[in-house]
């Protein structure tokens, strides 16, 4: 397009992009606009596919003014930033379904969005996939063979799925919404948590995925983000079966955390097959984050990760947490072993041993009495100095 406009070949180098109206000054304001996004030196600032950036122009359709003088190349993609397009493209793509009320939050696999179903007037979250997770059709009809089995999941702690659709080049889904902190964010924001609420969180967490792999499905991306914790305190989990259904065609393991492996289990790095127990490990790993503030193997690549977690270099919790009885960091312990048949075969045995700690422990509330209070996870306001 370019090359069509001026006559000349672009520079192999974006930096070095000589704005179209530089060469042709006829030429019309936003198709300059629409080039120099597409060839924009940043990755992030360009368009995610053909139709966002079909429906950028055709949505400008008739404004051609041309310039008066040269459009430096700064100002011109500042006319068009790319959070402004991206908001217009999802607007046109909800068209009168959903109504666009704000982003939550963005991760490895797309953006979620707070949206009003129009439809049945609520309010739900609408996870946008990356298009690049979804350029393959087999990958497209994986998903939402997964995401389906996913939505028959029907369990207190576990997010509910409630329709798979797409438009524009888009491809979603809308889930319940939980209005409340994911694991990470509470840590963030508060620190290590208390080890009641680390045991409520374990106990519910379980308890879902039994449920989940009694159905066949193992979620295989377990990490803080994946664990809301809603109004009432309680969990949620979310992304069933999307780690499967989007992953590559190349052998390999999911990751999380923003591509680093810290919640992975190593048979998922290593490229190997995985059953439940792997999911198992990711959970037992999220509970030394939350008890810790860190999560236990750390490292500067996902090689020194992955050495630490088959040499089972497992942190001391009872170095960190004086409130963790020794039974209870044997139960830790064995859980995040690097031989897989090493841990906990299930998750109902997980639980049963976290028990026969909690009860081995006198000091400590007994797992079935591990209720604290719903707010919780709120964090606390300043204390006003009495007058």
């Amino acid at each position: 397009l370019y090359y069509a406009v001026t006559a000349q070949a672009p520079p192999l180098s974006p930096v070095d992009l000589t704005p179209p109206t530089a060469l042709r000054p006829v030429c019309p304001a936003i198709l300059e606009q629409v080039i120099l996004r597409a060839m924009a030196p940043e990755p992030v600032r360009r368009y995610l596919t053909a139709s966002e950036m079909l429906d950028d122009l055709v949505s400008a359709a008739g404004l051609f003014e041309t310039p008066s003088g040269t459009t430096a190349f700064g100002n011109a993609a500042e006319q068009h930033s790319t959070d402004d397009a991206r908001e217009q493209h999802m607007r046109r793509a909800l068209g009168d379904d959903y109504e666009l009320l704000d982003e939550l939050g963005e991760g490895g696999f797309g953006r979620v969005y707070r949206v009003r179903d129009l439809h049945l007037e609520r309010e739900v979250a609408l996870k946008v996939l990356h298009p690049f997770l979804t350029k393959h059709p087999s990958g497209v009809e994986r998903f939402r063979r997964e995401a389906q089995l996913a939505a028959r999941l029907k369990h207190p702690h576990i997010v509910d799925i409630y329709d798979i659709a797409g438009r524009a080049g888009l491809l979603w889904y809308t889930m319940e919404l939980v209005k409340g902190p994911n694991v990470a964010q509470w840590i963030d924001r508060n620190g290590p948590m208390p080890l009641d609420h680390v045991l409520r969180l374990m106990r519910e967490a379980l308890s879902a995925l039994a449920h989940a792999h009694a159905s066949g499905l193992v979620h295989r991306d377990i990490k803080p983000e994946n664990l809301l914790i809603d109004e009432r305190g309680s969990l949620r989990i979310t992304d069933f079966g999307l780690a499967m259904a989007l992953q590559t065609q190349e052998r390999g393991g999911v990751t999380s955390r923003s591509g680093t492996p810290q919640f992975a289990s190593p048979e998922q790095l290593l490229g190997e097959s995985v059953d439940q127990r792997s999911d198992l490990y990711s959970l037992a790993v999220v509970a030394y984050y939350a008890l810790l503030g860190f999560p236990p193997f750390s490292g500067q690549s996902a090689a020194q990760i992955l050495a630490k977690q088959t040499t089972d270099q497992i942190p001391a919790l009872r170095d960190y947490r004086h409130d963790v009885s020794e039974e209870l960091e044997v139960v830790f312990e064995r859980a995040i072993r690097n031989d897989v048949d090493a841990r906990y075969a299930t998750a109902a045995e997980f639980f049963q041993a976290l028990r026969q700690a909690m009860r081995a422990s006198p000091s400590r509330l007994p797992a079935d009495r591990v209720r604290p209070s719903f707010l919780w996870w709120r964090p606390r306001r300043p204390r006003e100095d009495s007058p």
